[in-house]
């Protein structure tokens, strides 16, 4: 996704070289040239140190695209006299796809310093193979921590199962060292973390806590907090719950401790520092 929204930065400002390690929002081709279109035109607004692309604007590279209503990038001056993208903003209609995925929502923003996406809609999805992750609010990917988080009434779904939450934090696997000795992301899950009113379906079950974790390796999940299991008629509850997704066996318990196991972490590691300001920033294009 971050690649998606550079590519639409890398051509407006007609930058030389591509350089995002993301998920795999990618193009099959990094060296095919990168297309623009716009009904309503490109602008240059130097005084603001902008490119706008107006009217179904679309960007493509092989077989990634950005589409939104408006593509915006913003730029600095370098003491070379280059210039630097910063910050890139898609309003209206954003859907960022890919050969495998498709992101929707009503924006998205790319801070290059930061180095994090946030796609903000009512609701935000994404698609993958694998399955569909939608929210409220808003999916903010951290390229420096691998995670994805999803706020707002999350839900993620993966054939019969279902994870919904307050927050699910997504955790993405690193791949091995490159030759430069710098670790690349691979794009593939980990594990997902549930904060806030946790409640997992299983073919079986629906499982409620207050926070949970799904390891998709071991297809292991482990809730805690004001636990309470449905299974057809039959209801349990306790303070802590191993849930076997493969072999379909729940076991609950009084505490992680008793289970021998440790809990799932007690709040999200990371929060975003940006957000979409579609409203805003449309508003400020209109008056000038």
């Amino acid at each position: 996704m971050i690649r998606s929204l550079y590519l639409a930065a890398l051509v407006l400002m007609q930058a030389a070289t591509l350089s995002a390690q993301t998920l795999s929002f990618r193009s099959d081709d990094p060296d095919r040239p990168i297309e623009v279109f716009a009904d309503q035109g490109i602008e240059w607004q130097q005084e603001n140190r902008r490119f706008i692309a107006r009217g179904s604007a679309r960007a493509m590279q092989g077989d990634v695209e950005v589409l939104a209503d408006v593509l915006i990038s913003h730029y600095r001056d370098k003491d070379d006299g280059g210039t630097d993208v910063y910050r890139v903003d898609a309003l209206g209609n954003v859907t960022i796809r890919s050969a495998g995925e498709t992101a929707t929502g009503s924006a998205a923003v790319y801070d290059f310093d930061q180095a994090v996406l946030v796609i903000e809609g009512a609701p935000v999805q994404l698609e993958t193979p694998d399955g569909l992750v939608t929210a409220e609010d808003t999916i903010q990917y951290w390229e420096k921590d691998n995670v994805a988080v999803a706020e707002g009434n999350a839900v993620a779904t993966k054939g019969d199962q279902t994870l919904y939450a307050d927050t699910l934090t997504a955790r993405f696997k690193d791949k091995p060292s490159d030759a430069s000795g710098a670790e690349t992301l691979s794009g593939e899950l980990s594990r997902i973390e549930g904060y806030g009113n946790v409640r997992l379906e299983t073919k079986k079950d629906v499982i409620l806590g207050d926070r949970g974790r799904y390891d998709l390796d071991s297809g292991i999940a482990t809730l805690d907090g004001n636990v309470r299991l449905t299974n057809d008629q039959n209801q349990l509850s306790g303070g802590f719950a191993v849930v076997d997704t493969n072999k379909g066996v729940s076991t609950l318990y009084s505490s992680a401790a008793e289970a021998g196991v440790p809990g799932p972490s007690k709040a999200p590691r990371v929060k975003a520092l940006i957000v979409p300001r579609p409203k805003g920033v449309t508003e400020s294009l209109e008056s000038e």
